[in-house]
């Protein structure tokens, strides 16, 4: 993220992008974004939480223990956050395919 807004500040239109950049920013960024996947695990687990569910009802001689999900809703939200978080991810790759040829980030 900070690579594609050093490029695009270098044009004449990005100018003020780099001061939502920096180092504060950036470790802000990750601590709101884990802070939230951690707050919806916390809500899942603590009002419905996934337990053991015993099925024997396709072999009747083995034990066979499966997840009971518990919240449909809370699993759903936790998977769409992740794959939000992953299309982000994509979409800051897609938008780096673009920079130059010789911009090597561990060079220095």
């Amino acid at each position: 993220m900070v690579v594609i807004a050093v490029f695009k500040s270098s044009r004449p239109e990005g100018k003020g992008t780099m001061k939502w950049f920096g180092a504060a920013q950036q470790r802000c960024t990750v601590l709101v974004l884990t802070v939230l996947q951690v707050v919806i695990c916390a809500v899942w687990i603590s009002t419905a939480s996934p337990t053991p569910h015993k099925n024997n009802q396709y072999i009747r001689s083995k034990i066979v223990f499966e997840c009971a999900i518990g919240s449909v809703a809370g699993f759903s939200l936790l998977l769409a956050y992740v794959g939000l978080l992953a299309a982000v991810s994509f979409l800051l790759a897609f938008l780096a395919r673009n920079l130059p040829d010789n911009f090597n980030e561990a060079k220095f």
